[in-house]
């Protein structure tokens, strides 16, 4: 089935006009739109671009059969810490305290500029991206080795020597069998 995706809001300036192709379901639609724009990648700072298509809210009604044929394709909101709501309520009731009659001259612009910094602050920090914790990491240790500890991870750079350089090393363990030859 032939599809129409449009771009939306910051993902316009990948490809502005509306692309054609041909899929089954959305979810290849987009597959086929993601894979060969470059602009859908991503950086090693952010990571991928994560996006969002309207009408289409679970992984289910991606995959399953439809005859919609235009797609409008927007970026996912990032966002995220808990406390910005609290702090924007704070920042209203102060906002509206300071209108209050009989607070007097001194204290109610202060009270409106409080409030004011409170609300943007809040607003600030919903948006604001919670830090990643390494408490979840199990740290991994390796008891065949001694003092210095295996530091191989899948994915991890091994230098190459090419000239006279002084590089650090990794050490390389395959094929380790740990067996017990101790008796009682």
């Amino acid at each position: 089935m032939q599809r129409r995706i449009h771009l939306h809001g910051s993902l316009k300036s990948i490809h502005p006009e509306p692309i054609v192709v041909h899929a089954a379901t959305v979810a290849e639609a987009i597959k086929a739109v993601t894979r060969q724009l470059p602009g859908f990648r991503g950086n090693a700072v952010s990571g991928p671009l994560r996006v969002k298509v309207a009408g289409h809210e679970t992984i289910e009604d991606l995959i399953a059969p439809s005859k919609v044929q235009d797609l409008h394709i927007f970026p996912q909101l990032n966002g995220g810490k808990n406390g910005g709501f609290f702090q924007v309520l704070i920042g209203a009731v102060l906002v509206a305290a300071s209108f209050i009659p009989g607070i007097g001259q001194v204290f109610a612009p202060i009270l409106l500029k409080l409030g004011i910094l409170m609300v943007l602050g809040g607003i600030l920090q919903m948006f604001n991206t919670p830090k990643r914790d390494n408490k979840d990491q199990v740290e991994k240790k390796s008891h065949y080795l001694g003092t210095p500890h295996n530091t191989v991870d899948i994915g991890t750079r091994i230098p190459i020597l090419c000239g006279e350089d002084k590089i650090g090393g990794q050490y390389l363990s395959f094929q380790i069998d740990a067996v017990d030859t101790g008796g009682i």
